[in-house]
């Protein structure tokens, strides 16, 4: 997350200067760790769903739009779920794709949403694009990193290929967006469970009457705007200010603290 703010920053000071050495060093940096890290992450989150398929297969079925159980489940690129006629619209898949990628096998079982009562199944309109939105970005995050991975190879254009710098640039928040992706993904695809196959949301509600709630969500929206409102302004300030320049204000000791006894004890050895 922050390696493409970084990496955003950097960009937009090297598009404003190539020479800029610390500008480099920011841009530098931040497309190492998207070459490195944007696989690990793509690998963990392969792990994640293997483990969600076992304990949360409802969630998995709604995040691929799956409403029919499947041997064999297609992998779903693109589509328009329908929870009241149960079928994915104007679906894109690819054959068998999703039962390798989720059981690792081209004929693995997959379960539907059907295989769920319909009171026990989160919207798959929702958890179907937060997912693809939070996915989506992985590999953009992953494009990104082998695409400066190229320029480096390319007698070190890493500094010079604006495009480059446009598109880390652009990908700045991009981070922030994955992880609400992701969390409207968890907290969503578990309805209509707190506890996913023990307690309910409704069950776990709290007996609080409406405006209570309202009068201090109101006082949280408040507190959060101008806090961070404020954090933000200030960080956006310091973002654009060149990473080379010095502040005038600040300077280094113009000597030594305490008493410096060398000169004394080299004119004592001259003398012994």
């Amino acid at each position: 997350m922050l390696g493409s703010v970084v990496g955003g920053i950097g960009a937009w000071h090297l598009l404003k200067d190539r020479a800029s050495r610390g500008a480099r060093v920011m841009f530098s940096m931040a497309m190492w760790m998207a070459a490195l890290v944007a696989p690990s992450q793509i690998f963990a989150g392969d792990l994640h769903g293997l483990n969600t398929l076992d304990y949360q297969p409802a969630k998995i079925a709604a995040m691929e739009g799956n409403y029919e159980t499947h041997a064999g489940a297609p992998l779903i690129l693109f589509g328009i779920p329908d929870d009241e006629a149960e079928v994915t619209r104007y679906q894109i898949a690819i054959p068998k794709l999703g039962s390798l990628i989720l059981t690792h096998h081209m004929d693995g079982e997959v379960k539907g949403l059907k295989a769920f009562p319909k009171d026990r199944r989160p919207p798959a309109e929702i958890v179907f694009w937060s997912f693809r939105l939070m996915v989506g970005i992985g590999f953009a995050m992953l494009g990104i990193g082998l695409w400066s991975l190229l320029r480096r190879l390319q007698k070190n254009r890493l500094y010079e290929d604006r495009m480059l710098h446009r598109a880390a640039l652009l990908m700045a928040p991009s981070g922030f967006v994955a992880v609400l992706a992701g969390w409207i993904t968890t907290e969503v695809g578990r309805q209509p469970y707190t506890v996913y196959g023990l307690l309910t949301t409704a069950e776990s509600a709290a007996p609080i009457a409406a405006p209570a709630v309202a009068t201090s969500l109101v006082a949280f929206i408040i507190v959060y705007f101008f806090v961070f409102g404020s954090g933000t302004f200030y960080i956006l300030r310091l973002c654009g200010k060149s990473p080379d320049s010095v502040d005038p204000g600040i300077q280094g000791p113009s000597h030594a603290a305490g008493i410096t006894p060398g000169p004394a004890l080299k004119a004592n050895e001259q003398e012994a």
